[in-house]
């Protein structure tokens, strides 16, 4: 059950896991791990679970997102392409092509039919520039919806159907939903799900748990901002940090929220972990892209 107004979650920051721009968190079951990225600092990093223990490489561009792959193997969104990353070797492989100066990958999400859903941003934050994109098996992206400022709060919602997108920009603080199918990359019956005010922050990188709840990291906002499937705020979960950047629910029960940050002017830059407990739900396990086939 989930609690009304605000709630107090009891969370632990990871020593060793400071980040200039920490994003993209995403669990790993087979690998017992999660996956997440440093946007600024231009790391891919891996921290174990039970064990705590945080692992990085450096990545040759600013990365955006890190997913899942039914290669078993991580892929990376960065400015001139997705790569796959092989952590045994250290090598990375392009398997999309992004041929746009100025324009990096931000964040993403895979749907229950194993399709990615990529924004794609300008690196100076140009109104306008930022693309949705679905990429799906043979890695070409199919430009789904223009106009963007920076595209954020991405998740997918299978038992509904459902893709929600949100858009960070100052302006525009909006979270909206579609109605997405198996076979087609084209979006239905958008409509505005939540909008953000001054005192809300920013609504960030997203995640769904196992109701449909939609679990939005507030940058500016120290909170997680919780939403019914209807859109309505039943929740706030004040952060350790200013600037939360995406959730991600984690282990073997998915009942751990691990939650990225920014480093800024305050403290910041870290993962924290939730303490798990009954009042929390589960999340839902995250998808793979399906690559190969």
């Amino acid at each position: 059950m989930l609690a009304d107004a605000n709630t107090l979650i009891e969370w632990t920051i990871l020593p060793g896991t400071t980040a200039e721009l920490g994003e993209s968190p995403v669990w790993d079951e087979q690998r017992q791990c999660v996956w997440w990225v440093d946007i600024d600092g231009r790391k891919l990093l891996r921290t174990s679970y039970p064990a705590m223990a945080t692992e990085e490489w450096p990545m040759p561009e600013r990365p955006g997102f890190v997913v899942l792959t039914d290669a078993n193997l991580p892929a990376v969104g960065m400015e001139t392409g997705i790569f796959l990353f092989d952590p045994s070797e250290k090598i990375l492989d392009r398997i999309t092509q992004l041929d746009e100066p100025g324009m990096r990958f931000n964040d993403a999400t895979v749907d229950d039919f194993g399709r990615l859903w990529a924004g794609t941003m300008d690196m100076e934050l140009k109104a306008g520039r930022g693309v949705l994109s679905a990429i799906g098996a043979n890695c070409r992206p199919e430009i789904a919806l223009e106009g963007l400022q920076i595209p954020n709060g991405l998740a997918f919602d299978g038992g509904r159907k459902r893709l929600y997108l949100s858009d960070s920009g100052n302006d525009i603080r909006t979270v909206w939903t579609f109605q997405v199918e198996p076979e087609s990359h084209q979006l239905h019956n958008r409509e505005v799900f939540a909008v953000f005010g001054d005192e809300d922050g920013k609504p960030d990188g997203a995640a769904i748990d196992e109701s449909g709840n939609y679990w939005s990291a507030a940058i500016l906002g120290g909170a997680l901002r919780v939403f019914s499937p209807d859109g309505e705020r039943i929740m706030a979960c004040p952060m350790p940090f200013a600037d939360p950047t995406k959730p991600a629910f984690a282990g073997g029960s998915l009942d751990r929220i691990f939650v990225t940050s920014r480093r800024g002017e305050k403290p910041g830059g870290n993962i924290a972990v939730s303490a798990g407990g009954a009042s929390l739900p589960r999340g839902r396990p995250a998808q793979r892209w399906r690559i190969e086939g």
